[in-house]
Parts: C-alpha cells; sequence; structure tokens
C-alpha cells in the first residue's frame, strides 16, 4: 500500500476523539502520513502523539458550549450538540484550509460532516466512524433515546419507521439545511438525506463496537462494518499522589460525568454520600475541582487515562458515554450507569441486558435508590463474574490491525480505475 496522507476530524467529547487517535496510530505504524483538525481543548492528545494539529475554534468556545446545561438536556441535548456542530462550520472551513493539500482520505466522527463535504469537493474520499449503536439505528434494534422511551421498543415495526423518519424532520433538519448550503457553494449536490447521505456517505463506515454489544442489523446502511471497541491496552504510571491514594486502603467506587461535561456539583455530592452509606472509599474525576469538602477517604483528580484508573478500581459509577463504558468493560469492573442524553440511555440498557452493571435513572440520584443499587452492584457475584469474562474480548492489536487492514482495501478501491 502506497503511503497516504491522512485527515482525521473528530467532533465531540474525548471519548470521540480517543477512537480516532487509537485508528491513527494504526495507520501511522504503517507509514502513512496523519494531520488532526481537532479542538484547542483536547489538541494536547494529538500533541503527546506526534502528530500534527490543526486547531478549529478556540478552547474558550469549546468551554462555553460544553458548560451550556442544554447541551446535556434530556430533550434538548441532540438539538443543541448539532446547531453546536453547524455554528462551527466557518470555522471547519478555515481549519481545512490550513490543513494543506494532498490528503488521500479523510476519517471523520459522526459530526465531522462538514469536513467530510469540504474533502468531497476536492476529490478525497471520506470514511465516517460512528462510536455508538444510536449512530447505525435499525427498527430491529431499536435505540433506547431516553429512559422514559423504553415503550417504543416494544411498538411495531412500521411505528420505528414512522418515528425514525420524524426523528429527521425535528432533529437532523438542524444540520441538514447549513450543511446543503455549504455543498451548493462547494459545487456539490445537496443531501436528499442527512442521514443515509451525511452520516453514512463515503466509501464506508465503520461502527465502533463488537458484535456482541450490538449486532448488524439488516437495515443498516450499506457498506458499515463493526469493529472491536478501541481501548489501547498498555498500562501507564499512575501520578504519584493518586497512586499513593490507591495504594492506602480498600478499591474504591469511581464516579465520572463525562470528560466535556461541566454540571457536576450535584452529581458530586450525591455521590460522596451514597459511597459513605455503602462504606467504601471515593474517587471522583473531574476538570473541576469539587466545591464542597471532600470528606476522609475520598479523593478528587481532574483527568486520567481510564485504562490504568479503572482496574485499580471496585466499580465505576458515570453517565454511560461510550467511551467510558467500553473502558469498564476491557477493565472488568462493574458499572451503575445514571444516564442524562444522547446516546448514554441505549449504552445503559445494553450493559444490563450483557449483565456487566446496572442503570438508574437520574431523577434517583438523589433519592435512597441509589445507595442501595449501588451496594446491589458492588455485591454481585453474578455481574463480577460476567464482567471477567468480558473484559478480555475489547481491544487489541489484532483487532485494529484488522480494521487498518480494511480501510485500505477501501482507499485503493477507490483509486482503483
Amino acid at each position: 500500500m502506497r503511503r497516504l496522507r491522512v485527515l482525521f476530524t473528530p467532533f465531540g467529547s474525548e471519548g470521540d476523539v480517543n477512537p480516532l487517535i487509537w485508528i491513527a496510530e494504526g495507520m501511522a505504524a504503517r507509514g502513512h502520513d496523519i494531520v488532526f483538525i481537532i479542538t484547542p481543548h483536547y489538541q494536547r492528545l494529538i500533541d503527546k502523539k506526534g502528530f500534527t494539529a490543526v486547531p478549529i475554534g478556540t478552547e474558550e468556545q469549546f468551554l462555553a458550549f460544553a458548560r451550556n446545561p442544554k447541551a446535556w438536556d434530556t430533550r434538548h441535548g441532540p438539538r443543541t450538540v448539532i446547531k453546536g456542530m453547524v455554528d462551527t462550520i466557518p470555522e471547519a472551513v478555515a481549519a481545512f484550509e490550513r490543513a494543506g493539500e494532498g490528503f488521500d482520505l479523510a476519517i471523520l466522527s459522526t459530526l465531522g460532516v462538514a469536513i467530510g463535504s469540504l474533502a468531497e469537493a476536492k476529490g478525497i474520499p471520506r470514511i465516517m466512524v460512528h462510536m455508538q449503536p444510536v449512530c447505525v439505528r435499525s427498527i430491529h434494534d431499536f435505540p433506547l433515546f431516553m429512559t422514559s422511551m423504553g415503550l417504543l421498543q416494544r411498538t411495531p415495526l412500521w411505528f420505528k419507521r414512522a418515528f425514525f423518519w420524524l426523528v429527521d424532520r425535528l432533529i437532523w433538519i438542524v444540520a441538514e439545511r447549513p450543511l446543503n448550503r455549504l455543498r451548493l457553494h462547494l459545487g456539490l449536490p445537496p443531501w436528499r438525506s442527512f442521514y443515509d447521505e451525511g452520516l453514512h456517505g463515503g466509501i464506508g463506515g465503520i461502527a465502533m463496537f463488537p458484535d456482541w454489544f450490538a449486532s448488524p442489523q439488516p437495515d443498516w446502511p450499506a457498506g458499515v462494518r463493526t469493529s472491536s471497541f478501541p481501548v489501547t491496552l498498555d498500562p501507564q504510571p499512575l501520578p504519584p499522589d493518586l497512586d499513593s491514594f490507591l495504594s492506602s486502603g480498600e478499591p474504591p467506587i469511581i464516579w465520572t460525568h463525562g470528560s466535556a461535561n461541566f454540571d457536576i456539583e450535584h452529581f458530586q455530592s450525591c455521590a460522596i454520600r451514597a459511597t459513605r452509606e455503602v462504606g467504601r472509599r471515593c474517587l471522583l474525576v473531574s476538570l473541576d475541582r469539587p466545591k464542597i469538602v471532600l470528606p476522609p477517604g475520598t479523593f478528587h483528580y481532574p483527568h486520567v487515562r481510564f485504562e490504568d484508573i479503572f482496574p485499580r478500581c471496585l466499580a465505576v459509577v458515570h453517565h454511560g458515554g461510550i467511551g467510558t463504558t467500553s473502558k469498564a468493560i476491557a477493565a472488568g469492573i462493574p458499572q451503575l450507569i445514571i444516564p442524562k442524553s444522547h446516546d448514554q440511555p441505549d449504552n445503559a440498557q445494553r450493559i444490563t441486558r450483557l449483565g456487566l452493571g446496572k442503570m438508574l435513572t437520574y431523577r434517583h440520584l438523589d433519592t435512597p435508590h441509589l445507595a442501595r443499587t449501588l451496594r446491589e452492584l458492588i455485591d454481585s457475584d453474578t455481574i463480577r463474574t460476567a464482567c471477567q469474562s468480558y473484559s478480555g474480548r475489547v481491544g487489541g492489536e489484532t483487532a485494529k490491525s484488522e480494521l487498518i487492514d480494511w480501510i485500505e482495501r477501501q482507499v485503493e478501491r477507490f483509486y482503483t480505475p
């Protein structure tokens, strides 16, 4: 395979960035040239790997968006995030111009569609990478969009099909119209279906999760293939103060509410109280320091690789982001998921179906249900056994190598007359 110049563009939280880094590492190992268009908030992750980084937007813009409560709201979150992507179209155009010429391939996360259109106008093929099953929807494996919408999963197929049609008209339309204006400016035909042509266009799609988490369905878009969860299995030393806390007592319960979610004060207060009620130590992970005084047996750390910390914890309580979910599976520890919006309820339901943890609705966060469910989780031998059985089925260099083989074949087919 000739040397490729590959443009990666993640859009979202750290759970959207790390999978593209995982792919990029595999491609760089084969001699391909890697460039990232990335928010300055996560540029440190790219710089650490030695890849070229082209910033899009500013740190202040990212933080202002991440601190917007509507971005995490159960009902308004999806439209807010999509509008946030639309608002960055001018920055995407500028970043794409700064990235330079000569790209052979663009690899984009779900909402990297503006860069996808810019690449298409230059004749550059694109591959879409979807981290969550909700992004590869199916009437046969109907996602749980909200914890209160479980009834929809039991409706007839025609109703589910109609529901997706409604989603396209009410949610995706927020992106479809401005992106089609961009495409018109670029001399490209408009997308008739944002879902089919925008999210799933290009020379192929990667569902970045294994078949046992969400199996391929007959109504998936053509050209989509599953992969392993993109977890890197190379433990790194922990910072001394964090390692000291872990070594000073029993494994703690770790609580995290997402790398881009700053609305955590209530979550952490409930975490401290529930952990104390079950008689365990507590580890809080969040960029912002807790505003309350931490009691004995509780420790806070701003950021740490979950691959390194999870194996030393008793259990994890989190929001249900796919990155956190997959790394907990790899570590073989039980999960209590308290989802709010986006893909989180669906990920949580899949974890409970696999027997790897429990789900609690957000309205039960500040109730006795939290401590009771947490105690049931850590006392369950059945859940712990299931967690251990699945831990060896995540990540690995073989899965990465097979995925890079597939990417190279797709590119070769595109450029072969």
